[in-house]
């Protein structure tokens, strides 16, 4: 595969080396949506959940909130 992408123009060989990194991207955003949905369940406030994770108060509150509807 990497030698296909080095036979691309280099824009587009650029664009293609992106794609797994996005794709870990939103799978480590996806798992954090999970762990702070979990600790909230538990009845984890969003300031401590903040505080452990550093994930900051505004995002928690997007996920609960998320969850909630």
């Amino acid at each position: 595969m990497q030698e296909k992408i080095t036979k691309l123009p280099e824009e587009e060989a650029k664009l293609k080396l992106k794609l797994p990194n996005s794709y870990c991207e939103k799978g480590i955003a996806k798992g954090i949506e999970k762990i702070v949905t979990e600790m909230l369940k538990k009845g984890l406030t969003a300031k401590y959940i903040s505080e452990l994770t550093n994930i900051s108060e505004k995002k928690i509150k997007e996920i609960q909130s998320k969850n909630e509807a």
